[in-house]
């Protein structure tokens, strides 16, 4: 009696609840591993990148620095383990040879071997090796790198080679899907996916490099495709195989990956090598402001107290200092301005002013909307460049005078007796430059460019001419303190 009770419940049961059941658990629709393909997969709103991967797996290649600034880094197998004598001087024998002291990944961008990565990858590089998808080896030539936006273009003597299409960053949407391909702990051809999680973000990654006080472009992609050390400089892809960023950084205490990383936008790393390869540096815009988020209420609060203003808490960029003689000054900027777009386009954070300056070259006129005191006000700035001037200029025409950003007189005999000192330069202007953001102002004296003694003006380009590397700087504050401070020039 209670098996028929059973099979009459059942069949009711199915009868008024068949609408319920899924089409695909029917026994005449079930899939079967041999079945399961990418047209059914479409139809059940499972994505599939197995096309995508194919199509661009063999555009992401391994990138390996050889340094001498890294074969001495702590080998954690010294620590653990004690050597024999045979070990030791075997030890010795490897480290004499060739090692790579980093290791990241980059991406082809034409079929002639033109490949993007990240600066921090080849950083300090003696050596550069790529290896394609296949395993072939090449030695890679530097063409450029940028610190402030961490992007290098490098290049390998090849043709017929698979690259990617870059795609319109601008046209990323938060919320769509999207691809990681790298080498993640030197493992190669390594595929991730996640979300872009949110648009222009600044997480502050640039801030220690060299001149990025002031030149610095932080407007990430930011994602949940795992990426770990190794992904740097690798591609991010959407689901048309095409690129929308240049893998950068991971937000992470260890190290590695637990949730979130951040890809440079296509359209910005397109800009940088684009200009490398033409004009043999990177011609970078520059406004000439210092400001933040007006959506900081208790910085905002600060600065309505010093300035008895009466500024509300919005989306826009405040203004809070104007620096002389730069696009902003002789564009009638002030210091309490908003900047609320710039070309139509919006402008609700540091972000995205930093992005679109960015992508300017000097000379570009922009049209701005500010509110200054409640009204609004329209204005057109011929943007500069980093030194001023209102034309791109090749990277060879440009003085290492003029990098630095000042203009040097001798020292006159009151200041060598005020000082105790027989030699040295004295600032006579500056501009914006690497003294600039190193803290050296006018009236400072500088003794030594690396090492070098500084007695006439003409000695600093004598210097520095077609140097590239480390820079350091011993100066006198006219305090009478001594400091020493470095940065990094790339020629």
């Amino acid at each position: 009696m209670s098996s028929i009770i059973s099979i009459v419940a059942y069949k009711k049961y199915s009868k008024e609840n068949k609408s319920k059941i899924p089409t695909y658990a029917l026994e005449e629709n079930k899939l079967t591993s041999s079945t399961l393909n990418y047209s059914s997969l479409e139809h059940s709103n499972i994505p599939d990148f197995t096309r995508v991967v194919k199509k661009t797996i063999h555009t992401v290649v391994n990138v390996k620095n050889y340094s001498d600034k890294y074969n001495d880094q702590f080998d954690p197998f010294d620590f653990f383990f004690g050597f024999s004598e045979d070990f030791n001087n075997n030890h010795q024998k490897m480290q004499q040879e060739e090692h790579p002291g980093l290791h990241g990944s980059g991406v082809i961008i034409s079929s002639d071997g033109y490949i993007v990565t990240n600066h921090h990858v080849i950083q300090n590089a003696d050596k550069i090796e790529i290896t394609l998808n296949n395993q072939r080896t090449y030695e890679a030539k530097l063409i450029g790198s940028d610190p402030s936006t961490d992007i290098s273009l490098l290049k390998i003597n090849e043709k017929n080679l698979p690259f990617i299409f870059f795609s319109d960053s601008n046209k990323v949407q938060v919320g769509e899907w999207v691809l990681a391909i790298g080498n993640p702990f030197d493992l190669n051809s390594t595929v991730t996916a996640g979300i872009i999680s949110a648009k222009n973000r600044s997480i502050g990654l640039l801030k220690g490099e060299p001149h990025s006080s002031s030149s610095a472009i932080e407007s990430f992609f930011q994602t949940d495709a795992a990426v770990n050390p190794g992904n740097s400089g690798g591609a991010l892809i959407n689901t048309q195989g095409e690129l929308i960023g240049i893998n950068t950084a991971i937000s992470s205490d260890s190290g590695n990956f637990i949730g979130y990383s951040f890809a440079a936008p296509s359209n910005l790393v397109s800009k940088v090598i684009q200009d490398i390869q033409k004009y043999g540096s990177v011609q970078r815009a520059f406004l000439g402001v210092k400001g933040m988020d007006l959506s900081h209420s208790e910085f905002l609060q600060d600065f309505n107290k010093k300035t008895n203003k009466h500024i509300q808490t919005q989306k826009g960029f405040l203004i809070g200092e104007v620096f002389e003689k730069s696009a902003a000054d002789e564009g009638g900027l002030m210091m309490g301005d908003v900047i609320k777009k710039i070309d139509g386009k919006m402008i609700e954070n540091a972000s995205d002013l930093s992005f679109i300056i960015g992508m300017k070259h000097p000379g570009d006129q922009i049209n701005m909307d500010i509110l200054r005191d409640e009204q609004k006000i329209s204005c057109k700035i011929t943007l500069k460049d980093l030194i001023g001037n209102k034309k791109i200029e090749h990277k060879y025409t440009i003085t290492p005078s003029e990098l630095l950003g000042g203009s040097f007189e001798s020292i006159d005999f009151d200041s060598k007796r005020y000082f105790n000192i027989n030699f040295g330069i004295k600032i006579k202007k500056i501009t914006n430059g690497f003294l600039h953001d190193m803290g050296i102002d006018e009236g400072d004296i500088i003794l030594y460019i690396n090492g070098k003694k500084m007695e006439k003006p003409k000695d600093v380009d004598q210097v520095l001419k077609q140097y590239s590397g480390d820079v350091m700087i011993k100066f006198i504050k006219k305090n009478g303190q001594l400091y020493i401070v470095g940065f990094e020039i790339n020629h």
